[in-house]
């Protein structure tokens, strides 16, 4: 799990990195919703893997994995339905 976070993160920062020169254009506002989406579902995992061993401290891994404020508010929300399976 935390291999699974710690792609989904880089994932988001690689984005971040490639749209940094241009201000957030509203048509990669989607894409990046949805890895940082990814990364709070992999993070969501993760504390709760942590938490049935017994490591209830979730403060570790947010300093350790540098887990953005937006990337830790959305952790453990569900992902929206997809559009594709409902007609």
């Amino acid at each position: 799990m935390g291999r699974t976070l710690e792609q989904a993160l880089a994932r988001l920062r690689e984005f971040d990195a490639a749209h940094a020169a241009t201000p957030t254009a509203a048509s990669t506002q989607p894409a990046r919703r949805e890895l940082v989406l990814e990364a709070g579902q992999a993070l969501w995992m993760f504390v709760v893997q942590r938490e049935a061993t017994g490591l209830r401290d979730s403060r570790h891994i947010m300093r350790t994995y540098n887990v953005p404020a937006e990337v830790q508010r959305c952790m453990g929300l569900a992902p929206a339905p997809s559009k594709q399976g409902s007609k």
